[in-house]
């Protein structure tokens, strides 16, 4: 989309945010409290969308699950780390999705097969399973992603992408994809998004 629509904007009610590249840095996989570390203005961005009154859901591929460098209680660890970092800036996530898959692992060991899941972007299950139980469309969903795999969920589903420059910032060479829009940042996308919005 290279001309600005307000009308796009003027019916949204949620916003979708990867999180790796776009709430906290990325690094690599975050496999401890310690290595999540929020970017520059991020939670002061989800304060922003918290006060304009829209719902924000965290729409996740967490596959060092899958190889076996992950726990629940440690991602558990790490997402209440996310919320205490939101919550100094005021700030909320409404709800978090995740997908603990990879085609080629399970369990820490190397699948023989591939087998590719539903819930990993670019598949559209934990976008579809937000929006039923949380009551919302695509047509009322921004997605905010920093790579491919997210632009190519939100266009699957239906939902308008903003691509931030942070994290693989498009270039992870997963999907050809690109995003309806570009920003610098989450700070930048939301401040897009609230100029044009009515």
């Amino acid at each position: 989309m290279n001309e600005m629509s307000n009308s796009i904007f003027n019916n949204i009610r949620v916003i979708l945010l990867d999180r790796d590249g776009v709430i906290n840095e990325e690094p690599g996989p975050i496999l401890s409290p310690e290595q999540f570390v929020m970017i520059p203005k991020s939670a002061a961005a989800v304060a922003r969308l918290n006060a304009r009154g829209w719902r924000c859901f965290v729409i996740t591929n967490q596959a060092a699950f899958a190889r076996g460098d992950l726990s629940e209680s440690v991602f558990q660890t790490i997402t209440e780390k996310m919320r205490v970092e939101l919550e100094k800036s005021a700030a909320h996530i409404d709800g978090q999705y995740y997908c603990p898959h990879h085609p080629d692992w399970e369990n820490g060991h190397r699948r023989t097969v591939a087998k590719a899941c539903a819930c990993r972007k670019p598949g559209t299950l934990l976008l579809e399973q937000a929006s039923a139980e949380h009551g919302f469309s695509a047509e009322e969903t921004v997605f905010i992603g920093d790579s491919t795999s997210d632009f190519a969920a939100a266009a699957k589903w239906g939902a308008c992408s903003i691509g931030v420059r942070t994290g693989h910032a498009g270039r992870d060479g997963k999907a050809s994809t690109e995003p309806d829009y570009w920003q610098a940042d989450l700070w930048e996308a939301v401040e897009f998004l609230l100029e044009n919005s009515s």
